[in-house]
């Protein structure tokens, strides 16, 4: 703080750093050593957290302009290009597994997308011909062809990273007025700390008690903004809630297999799977002290935007959505109500034989912060690119 404010008055200019430091000066000199303290913690951390959320959103955008390949592969001949050469309207592959490199529209194939590094939403986003894939995405599953939409420095990752670099280099008009009015409001507000001359000049007893009021003049105020705050918003995915899918319900419709039984099965097959589901239902059967062994499934497949299949101990098991029924030779599935949860589907050959449902759940202590700013008549607010039903049940979560 004290090199800040030397440096800003070397630079003709009085800076809030200069307001805290004639401010902690006079704590100390009125041996008031914890209001010196508060006001050098409360400014700090301030400081610090406006730093550390722009190194973040820096570093955030870096390691996602990392995870873009640098090559693509053509689809008509299989040639590996660099990405920057390739031009709109060229039809690249994809493969499972890999991360798409460039901007496109899905022109053959079908899969399911790990858009979470864009949205942060968790679930994949099923595919198919005309569906508009992003770079930096992680196809799941599946192979597909992309007719690409833009160049490899047009991509939506790299319109991204350069609005946050704009972003943190440009002020916004508001900021630029309000820098205007510091450079007069500063100067007068340290002039109004000449309150402390008042009782000097007039002989006054309680000085100490003028000299104090001086002080809260010139630090009080960012207290005093704080203390108007009305309204608090926070993001959903991440923030109120820990952004990875969890089992919430499991549960057999069969009386021919147990309940650990079907839970080794399913989390045994999707071990050879790397959708964002399977972990969830692995992370389940572990909790359970059920290990799966990946190494009994014979015959895996892969259906994209429906499930997976496997055998083991001679079932024929498939899970998925709703459409891995008619893979499985089912006419329909079960149903089940299940707003903003995912519902999954098991089948032992053509029947029936388990439900499961995966939600985001909220991160622990956010019920309790919640509560505590309601406490104080602060009003929150969730943010979200999610669906209604994934907003309402993580409220209702935060609620209950």
């Amino acid at each position: 703080m004290l090199l800040r404010a030397l440096a800003s008055i070397r630079n003709g200019s009085i800076d809030s750093n200069c307001l805290m430091l004639v401010a902690v000066i006079g704590s100390v000199a009125l041996k008031d050593y914890w209001e010196a303290a508060s006001i050098v913690f409360l400014f700090t951390i301030a400081q610090w957290l406006e730093a550390r959320a722009s190194h973040k959103a820096t570093a955030v955008m870096s390691s996602l302009m990392n995870i873009v390949p640098q090559k693509a592969v053509l689809a008509e001949n299989g040639e590996e290009v660099a990405a920057d050469t390739v031009k709109v309207n060229t039809i690249i592959a994809v493969k499972a597994g890999e991360i798409i490199p460039i901007d496109g529209v899905v022109v053959e194939g079908k899969c399911e997308v790990d858009e979470k590094t864009l949205t942060g939403e968790s679930f994949p986003v099923a595919k198919q011909i005309d569906s508009n894939v992003l770079a930096g995405t992680i196809n799941l599953n599946g192979y597909v062809s992309v007719r690409t939409t833009a160049l490899a420095e047009d991509c939506v990752v790299a319109r991204m990273a350069k609005l946050v670099e704009e972003a943190q280099n440009n002020k916004s008009k508001t900021q630029r007025f309000i820098d205007k009015c510091a450079k007069v409001y500063t100067p007068i507000v340290i002039l109004s700390g000449c309150l402390a001359l008042v009782p000097i000049i007039l002989r006054l007893h309680n000085q100490t008690h003028w000299f104090h009021l001086a002080l809260v003049v010139l630090g009080g105020e960012y207290l005093e903004t704080l203390s108007k705050i009305k309204i608090m918003a926070f993001d959903k995915t991440g923030t109120i809630t820990r952004g990875e899918f969890v089992v919430t319900d499991f549960h057999s419709v069969s009386d021919d297999v147990t309940l650990n039984t079907l839970i080794y099965w399913v989390s045994s097959i999707e071990s050879k799977s790397s959708h964002p589901m399977a972990a969830a239902l692995i992370d389940y059967a572990r909790t359970l002290s059920i290990e799966p062994k990946p190494e009994k499934v014979e015959e895996f497949d892969n259906f994209p935007g429906e499930g997976i299949h496997g055998k083991i101990d001679g079932k024929d098991v498939y899970v998925g959505n709703k459409r891995i029924a008619l893979r499985a030779g089912c006419a329909t599935a079960p149903s089940i109500e299940g707003e903003g949860k995912s519902i999954g589907y098991i089948f032992l050959g053509s029947a029936p034989a388990g439900i499961f449902s995966l939600s985001d759940s909220c991160r622990s202590g956010v019920k309790e912060a919640i509560n505590e700013l309601k406490s104080m008549n602060i009003k929150t607010a969730m943010l979200t690119g999610d669906s209604h039903e994934a907003a309402i049940l993580a409220q209702n979560q935060v609620k209950s």
